[in-house]
């Protein structure tokens, strides 16, 4: 049945990432994609809206690397993402992937950052100021 392919493609992403040779890695990554090929249930479309350029890089490394091919239509917004995919590789694979690495870059970034602010100045204090905004720049 379904989950039985997915718990299968866990344990050979597992052993892809603990493998002790090229050749070892290699037949883990050959048994995966046969696992992935073999999908049973059916491919939809699916709109992802992502946060930033930077998530939608991610998001779509994570479909190439699954061999899933996103696209966007003509006058979609940049940080949209289109995708044929099952829900349950989708919800099991490819999105908690997704946010696992997205949790790592946004740390990074966060942590570049605050060295950024750093080196220009050590205060990043601001002063709020009790009343209203008036003239023409007030929205």
């Amino acid at each position: 049945n379904k989950m039985d392919i997915l718990e299968k493609i866990r344990k050979v992403e597992a052993l892809i990432e603990r493998a002790g040779t090229e050749g070892e890695k290699q037949s883990a990554i050959q048994a995966r994609e046969r696992l992935l090929k073999s999908k049973i249930d059916e491919e939809l479309e699916y709109t992802i809206h992502i946060q930033d350029m930077w998530h939608k890089k991610l998001f779509l490394a994570i479909c190439h690397k699954h061999n899933l091919k996103p696209y966007r239509y003509h006058r979609q917004k940049y940080t949209t993402a289109m995708v044929r995919i099952s829900k349950s590789f989708l919800d099991t694979i490819v999105w908690p992937e997704y946010l696992r690495f997205a949790k790592i870059l946004e740390e990074l970034v966060d942590e570049i950052t605050a060295e950024v602010i750093s080196k220009i100045h050590k205060d990043e204090t601001e002063t709020v100021i009790d009343g209203e905004l008036s003239g023409p720049d007030s929205n």
